[in-house]
């Protein structure tokens, strides 16, 4: 079956290159779907998809777009004209990957568009901006999208842009010709979050779980790791979550490097699912380099992790504020919830004799969490006397999944 690659770009600015790009993907064997994401001047090639098009994909027109004489307005109306575009004809089963080509502008309306198909569509932006002290974070979101920096501007086809164009090109169709459906396996999976710091924990539990016939799929603590585990919660293909490595939750209490979105633990909870919650990770803060720190952070407990990571110590008053947080959204749930307490340590350097051991602090979170859980009986917790890493407390974990999902409705 012919696949089919819609291309994003602006064609006033961009059209040379997305037919050369055109060309080169039927010569490939896919059927290429010009989309016209440009606001100003006519385009300069013939689109399949017209900008006329794409704004009504948003709810207005081009006319209404120019009078407005908005910048930023008239790319986010084409951004969600390019998205609500690609999402429907996916839905349709009429597209089977996304090249973006463009500089600030074209990246933020492909991106925006590729962010609203699932993970496992192709996906690659051919970005002017993909370089130096750029934030990705924006145009990734929680999705699998492959960003490739041009060199040199996306300005004409030349010895230099010819290459990385065709590049673009060969990986999308690559991509396309792998590209397989996300198909449930048939077994309950699990979320669960984990961290560098939590891993032998995280990749003891999982090995357990699995030979017990669960699906586990590990999220970073990076902040968007929970992110796209809740998208996914809130759309059914999480069964479990086992929350091992919350660290990021810390982040967005104490200004951290990886925070958390506002809503986390939202969906989960709004989903009706069982939760296991550990604090693993959530007993530091990250910041940059040591050299960057607050000079009065370095007046804790702290780890060079890394030349550009530094861990700050929690102080018993920020583990606590953990703990409100985390009982305030868990209380809400209707499904069961068992709160599991690493006594002797809550990550890899938080165990005796370790830099950033703590139990004074660390018995902040269970302050918290007790204060605000109250009288939520649904909420299970228990502390146990084991480090987090510790081989029995997997034993544990998975134990503990196992009956939650027994006794579960």
């Amino acid at each position: 079956m012919t696949k089919t690659i819609a291309v994003l770009a602006t064609l006033d600015t961009k059209g040379e290159e997305a037919a050369y790009v055109a060309d080169i993907l039927r010569a490939r064997g896919c059927r290429p779907l010009l989309v016209d994401c440009g606001i100003k001047s006519p385009p300069t090639v013939a689109a399949d998809v017209t900008r006329d098009d794409v704004a009504a994909a948003a709810g207005t027109t081009m006319a209404e777009i120019l009078d407005s004489n908005d910048k930023n307005a008239a790319v986010d109306a084409m951004a969600r004209g390019a998205a609500g575009f690609v999402a429907r004809r996916h839905a349709d089963g009429m597209l089977d990957g996304v090249l973006g080509l463009g500089g600030v502008q074209g990246t933020i309306i492909a991106t925006r568009a590729m962010q609203a198909l699932p993970v496992g569509v192709p996906k690659v932006m051919l970005s002017a901006v993909a370089n130096g002290q750029a934030t990705f974070g924006p145009y990734v979101g929680t999705k699998d999208i492959a960003i490739m920096h041009s060199v040199a501007d996306i300005m004409g086809v030349n010895m230099l842009t010819r290459q990385v164009l065709a590049a673009a090109a060969g990986a999308v169709t690559g991509m396309a010709d792998v590209a397989t459906e996300a198909r449930n396996s048939g077994r309950p999976t699990v979320g669960m979050t984990m961290a560098g710091v939590t891993n032998p924990a995280a990749m003891a539990t999982r090995r357990l779980l699995e030979d017990r016939g669960f699906e586990v799929i590990g999220f970073h603590c990076n902040g968007i790791g929970a992110q796209a585990l809740e998208e996914l919660v809130a759309g059914g293909r999480i069964d479990r979550v086992l929350d091992l490595s919350p660290h990021d939750i810390g982040g967005l209490l104490r200004g951290g490097l990886m925070q958390a979105h506002p809503n986390r633990l939202k969906a989960s909870v709004a989903a009706g699912i069982p939760i296991v919650f550990v604090p693993g990770a959530i007993d530091f803060i990250l910041h940059g380099p040591v050299d960057d720190v607050p000079p009065k952070l370095l007046t804790r407990r702290y780890v060079k992790h890394n030349p550009i990571h530094t861990h700050i110590r929690a102080s018993r008053e920020e583990m606590a504020g953990a703990g409100r947080f985390v009982g305030e959204r868990l209380k809400q749930s209707a499904a069961p919830v068992h709160v599991v307490i690493p006594e002797r340590g809550f990550s890899q350097l938080n165990i005796e004799g370790g830099v950033m051991h703590d139990p004074d602090a660390d018995a902040g979170f269970m302050e918290g969490l007790r204060a605000e859980l109250g009288d939520a009986s649904h909420v299970v917790v228990s502390p146990v006397p084991m480090h987090v890493n510790d081989p029995a407390f997997a034993e544990l974990l998975a134990n503990t999944i196992t009956d939650i999902v027994r006794t579960a409705p």
